[in-house]
């Protein structure tokens, strides 16, 4: 199992793996592979694990880029490798319900950060849609998507406008291709010049 010192201040690119804090704390980052950074304001202490959560559910309909986890520690700290069997976590039905849950939460807060406004609501509806990518009309609200009723509103009736999104009686239907395309678009100006690096066009 691997264990990482480190001094107070220095940084620790998690490579994909998991670790248990056993002492010290640390702050995290985001790292995409285009550069950008999206740091996370909370800190983690002795006995919480950090990684890329991301990976451990499939169950959602957006796609994500490639990101690598960087920690910094506040303090001496001590990481223990922490390697679990996502086979295990989705047989326990409760638990990945809960897991999955959390991550979505998660999801949307990195949405937020990686989008323009467009591009946000745009994602937040694929990640809420069914697979034949419909959502029902009674399930959309502002108050899902972390943003201001009039700003919701003003940019949801432009989609329809657009024609990214369709409504039909009770039901709100994604033109997927577009949207997609509009995604991908904004990762790869995200990029600039390092598309191969960034995330598969889906």
């Amino acid at each position: 199992m691997l264990k990482v010192d480190l001094s107070s201040n220095e940084k620790y690119y998690l490579d994909g793996r998991f670790f248990l804090i056993t002492k010290g704390k640390v702050i995290t980052k985001d790292i995409l592979a285009s550069g950008k950074i999206i740091s996370n304001e909370n800190c983690l202490r002795e006995g919480e694990l950090v990684g890329n959560f991301f990976n451990i559910s499939s169950n959602f309909n957006v796609n994500l880029p490639e990101i690598d986890v960087e920690v910094e520690a506040l303090e001496e700290t001590t990481l223990e490798e922490f390697k679990f069997s996502k086979k295990d976590i989705l047989k326990n039905t409760v638990f990945e319900k809960m897991l999955s849950q959390l991550i979505k939460k998660s999801i949307i807060k990195f949405l937020y950060q990686l989008y323009d406004s467009k591009g946000y609501i745009l994602a937040i509806l694929k990640l809420y849609a069914n697979s034949d990518n419909e959502i029902p009309k009674k399930e959309i609200s502002y108050e899902n998507f972390n943003i201001s009723k009039s700003q919701f509103y003003l940019i949801y009736s432009k989609l329809k406008k657009e024609n990214y999104i369709i409504e039909e009686k009770n039901l709100v239907k994604l033109n997927i291709e577009k949207i997609n395309e509009y995604l991908n678009h904004l990762v790869l100006d995200e990029c600039s010049g390092k598309e191969e690096e960034c995330f598969q066009k889906k």
